[in-house]
């Protein structure tokens, strides 16, 4: 995978998880600074959204990505998960 693609994969998983617990920035800065002990400001999480040839976009990194999906682990989700599970089989 180059670096575009990875990119582009970590902004569209950042934001559906924005997406699916209906999380806006401001809210996505705090659950990551909480969980990482790192300062996470606004600014960042829009830089991460940004489109790739905006000034200010920055790649979305991994460790932010993994630290918003242990901060949602207890909340419940606004938006049902559009991924078909493995599990369950569809009907045709």
């Amino acid at each position: 995978m180059n670096p575009e693609q990875e990119r582009e994969k970590n902004q569209k998983e950042f934001r559906a998880i924005l997406e699916k617990y209906g999380i806006t920035q401001k809210h996505a800065a705090e659950l990551i600074s909480n969980e990482t002990f790192k300062t996470v400001n606004v600014r960042a999480v829009r830089a991460w959204l940004a489109r790739a040839e905006a000034a200010t976009a920055t790649p979305c990194p991994m460790w932010a990505i993994v630290a918003l999906k242990r901060a949602t682990e207890s909340l419940t989700p606004i938006k049902p998960d559009p991924t078909p599970h493995k599990s369950i089989k569809r009907l045709t």
